[in-house]
């Protein structure tokens, strides 16, 4: 509700000096009548007197607190971000960033091995902790892997 108050109010704040003076033009001229909608419970009218539907800035948003959107879809390794690398010669570390729309678990960041010719010498993954993870929330790795000229994280793999 609080949503919809705050939607009302900027509406009209932003609008009122752009807006005013068309509807004081044709008092006649009604809401419902320009609308291709019956009565939207959300909407705003433009300068030219067109309404338009905000039902969805009224929609109730999650209580997550954040206003990043998530990404949707089956491919986990798009929704996954690796951040934060950094290989210590003996550890590769960093963290994983659920940027999906659904909880993430049994994360895996995958990682090669390179010499100093960038030839690949050796690849695995490394668990990332927690093992599940919210939409918008993180998870740090940390694991042994062998010394190489370049370690690189790759990509990410979990399941929803």
């Amino acid at each position: 509700m609080n949503v919809l108050h705050l939607t009302v109010v900027l509406s009209t704040l932003l609008l009122s000096p752009i807006a005013v003076h068309p509807l004081l033009a044709d008092s006649t001229n009604t809401i419902a009548q320009n609308s291709p909608i019956d009565e939207p419970f959300c909407y705003m009218t433009t300068p030219d007197g067109k309404i338009v539907d905000l039902g969805k800035l009224c929609e109730k948003r999650p209580a997550s607190g954040t206003s990043q959107t998530c990404i949707p879809g089956s491919n986990i390794a798009a929704k996954v971000s690796i951040t934060n690398v950094n290989y210590d010669g003996n550890f590769l570390s960093g963290q994983v960033v659920n940027q999906g729309c659904k909880i993430v678990k049994n994360i895996k960041v995958n990682y090669e091995v390179l010499d100093e010719s960038g030839n690949l010498i050796d690849n695995g993954f490394i668990d990332a902790q927690p093992v599940a993870i919210e939409p918008g929330k993180s998870a740090a790795f940390r694991g042994a892997v062998v010394a190489g000229a370049q370690v690189r994280a790759t990509h990410a793999d979990g399941q929803e």
